[in-house]
């Protein structure tokens, strides 16, 4: 492993490289001058600080480069400060190639710069080498074709049809659950209606009764006879429930129109020109007057429902 090498690369890229045992090396720069007939570049020098300082920076820089762990690298750099301590002992310099080179001058170690050195204007670039493995594989995925289009994209799209057999399963297991719900609660509304239609009319529909404000009084009669009349043949008496009480004709009828919307057969009847009945006639036993009495007080007037005598 070249450590020297590395030395002048991590020189050149961050301008110091610390290293224990050969100091602190720094590369610093003098600014050009002008000193009033021409122009004087600038020039570089290097500082050596003996002391250097604990950084750890440079062995990373070596272990990436040569992708070996830091350990590693720390110990070559260990193996390279010794050698190069050895040699200069002996009267020899350490190279750093690009750069310069450690000298040892009247027992005290220095750095000189080369004459020609100058740093790069451009980042530098420190390739590694690729191993075979690594390199067929980046051939490999060079060679195959991409996926640039729409069309190329659907020849090589893979349908998982057993996850559109599951999700179509669950849609129509879904949409068959739905629809029995509503077939089941449209059939228990339509048992409901059913069987208060027949609570309201057990026999036959109730005998309406619309009269007016003038001459209505015989009319009402007739319809209330023909109620009896229609009771006695069927041996069930007929009961007219008073759902509600009002002072007008019009209010009464508007009531009365409600009520058919709701599903009851409900009549007018009028007490005299200034009262009028919304009224509910049921044919049923006397002794199940209380409890329609409570269901129709329940359902249509909170206030309470009379049965018209």
């Amino acid at each position: 492993m070249d450590i020297a090498k590395y030395v002048g690369l991590y020189l050149l890229k961050n301008k110091y490289c610390c290293l224990q045992g050969l100091g602190n090396v720094e590369i610093k720069r003098i600014a050009a001058q002008h000193d009033g007939k021409e122009l004087i570049s600038g020039t570089y020098y290097a500082t050596l600080n003996p002391m250097g300082s604990i950084d750890d920076a440079f062995p990373n820089f070596v272990a990436n480069n040569e992708q070996v762990s830091i350990a590693k690298a720390s110990n070559e750099i260990s193996a390279f400060i010794q050698e190069s301590k050895a040699k200069m002992a002996l009267g020899s310099s350490v190279v750093i190639p690009s750069v310069g080179q450690y000298v040892m001058k009247e027992h005290e170690l220095h750095f000189e710069l080369d004459a020609a050195f100058a740093l790069p204007n451009h980042p530098l670039l420190f390739p590694i080498d690729m191993p075979a493995m690594a390199h067929a594989e980046a051939q490999k995925v060079k060679d195959e074709p991409s996926f640039e289009t729409y069309n190329n994209y659907n020849k090589h799209r893979i349908v998982n049809w057993n996850m559109v057999a599951f999700w179509g399963f669950i849609i129509l297991v879904g949409a068959g659950i739905i629809g029995w719900g509503i077939l089941y609660v449209m059939n228990s509304q339509k048992a409901s209606n059913t069987m208060l239609d027949q609570a309201e009319n057990p026999s036959a529909p109730p005998t309406e009764l619309m009269v007016s404000d003038t001459g209505a009084q015989q009319g009402t009669d007739s319809a209330i006879t023909a109620g009896n009349l229609s009771g006695n043949t069927l041996d069930t008496p007929s009961f007219k429930f008073i759902i509600k009480e009002f002072k007008t004709l019009a209010k009464a009828e508007k009531k009365q129109k409600q009520l058919f919307s709701y599903g009851y057969n409900v009549g007018v009847v009028n007490k005299d020109s200034n009262t009028f009945y919304v009224v509910n006639t049921i044919k049923l036993m006397p002794s199940d007057t209380a409890k329609m009495k409570d269901s129709l007080s329940r359902m249509l007037n909170p206030n309470g429902v009379l049965i018209m005598k």
